[in-house]
């Protein structure tokens, strides 16, 4: 799949990923040509979505992003996970906090194709349908991921992904989703965490 918004756990940056899971979609029955267009992939504000997330062999886990559009940064918390993903798009890094040895892991941010706000994304993109998820009304597309395998998305108008589904299977559903505002030093590491090296 895309690396995902951005798009950490299953997902690592859910802001490219797309969504689809459990929406109900009008679909036509024959491809119709339509404009070029593709949705916003980043969020447009601040966002706090509560995901579930659907492994391989059908395990459900929960994972939380958090998103402040003033400093272009997400947070990533995965159930049952000591570790927490913060991204940072601006500066294209990535940190690893390690709650169990208080540290944190600096590195290049992963994939290469970070939308800015507003920006619609890049690659092919197909519209399919109307949907909702988590009460919000959201557009179906398709997509296809590196080894070509289609994925459909399902994105809000303001850039929020509310569900994924890929190669036929559900991969992630959003369950709950916030607009309010998000507090900037949650997307920084807390106090008292140290530098580890991430060669080791």
């Amino acid at each position: 799949m895309r690396s995902l918004y951005g798009t950490g756990g299953i997902i690592c940056l859910l802001m490219v990923m797309g969504c689809g899971v459990s929406a109900k979609a009008d679909v036509p029955s024959m491809p119709v040509q339509q404009p070029v267009e593709a949705p916003l992939v980043t969020p447009l504000h601040d966002a706090d979505i509560d995901y579930l997330l659907t492994g391989p062999s059908g395990q459900h886990l929960h994972q939380r992003m958090r998103w402040t559009s003033a400093l272009w940064r997400q947070r990533v918390a995965t159930e049952g996970s000591a570790t927490i993903m913060l991204t940072d798009y601006r500066t294209h890094t990535l940190m690893v906090l390690d709650s169990t040895n208080r540290t944190v892991t600096v590195t290049s941010a992963p994939g290469g194709s970070f939308a800015t706000p507003g920006t619609p994304a890049a690659g092919l993109w197909r519209r399919l349908g109307q949907g909702r998820i988590a009460g919000e009304a959201c557009t179906i597309w398709e997509s296809a991921d590196s080894d070509r395998h289609p994925t459909t998305f399902c994105y809000t108008d303001d850039g929020l992904m509310l569900g994924a589904v890929h190669d036929g299977k559900p991969v992630v559903e959003a369950v709950s989703v916030s607009r309010a505002p998000q507090p900037v030093e949650i997307f920084d590491p807390p106090p008292g965490y140290h530098r580890a090296d991430p060669s080791h």
